[in-house]
């Protein structure tokens, strides 16, 4: 079955202070869980992966520059682990609410001294619930990265996109999308 829900990212601004989302430090839970999801990064990352279950190998993540991976699912406790494929360590970690059983993971690159106590995380990842049910089938949701006040039309409705994430938008099967910034008393066409 196909997912409804489809997200559309713009540009490439910082995510750490625009996303909200779970953080590693959250809390972890030592209960089993079963969750999917599905991961995605404004830069390529090459080598990452994670164990999907106990006593299973490491299986590889895929990010595509300009679509979330594929689905993948995780049995274990939290936090959900990715490592580096090659040497095994750990790069990055996500608490992932026991409430969400679908998650987008938003993977973003630390600063090397900005790590938490010298952890060695390479990234940081924040977690938006990817439910159906939380968006509704036939969803939009835009993800704003570019730093830019867009403007524009989503199908027939005027929207204005701010920072980050944005509320859904009900569009059926398609929508024709086209976003404007204002710079210097001109308006740009950035998206269509």
């Amino acid at each position: 079955m196909a997912h409804a829900l489809r997200y559309l990212t713009l540009g490439l601004l910082v995510l750490i202070a625009l996303v909200p989302g779970a953080s590693a430090q959250a809390g972890a839970s030592d209960s089993v869980r079963t969750v999917r999801f599905t991961v995605f990064s404004a830069r390529a990352i090459a080598d990452v992966a994670f164990v999907a279950r106990p006593g299973a190998g490491p299986k590889n993540v895929a990010f595509y520059p300009t679509a979330r991976s594929p689905r993948y699912e995780y049995r274990g406790t939290m936090p959900l682990r990715f490592v580096d494929s090659v040497s095994g360590a750990v790069i990055a970690e996500a608490v992932i609410p026991p409430d969400v059983r679908d998650a987008l993971l938003l993977f973003t690159p630390l600063a090397s001294e900005s790590t938490p106590g010298g952890s060695g995380l390479r990234f940081q990842i924040a977690v938006l619930d990817d439910s159906a049910a939380r968006h509704g089938a036939s969803g939009l949701v835009i993800i704003n990265f570019s730093g830019l006040a867009l403007r524009g039309t989503v199908g027939t409705q005027a929207v204005t996109l701010r920072p980050g994430l944005n509320p859904s938008l009900m569009i059926g099967r398609s929508a024709k999308i086209t976003l404007h910034t204002r710079l210097k008393e001109r308006t740009y066409q950035s998206y269509a």
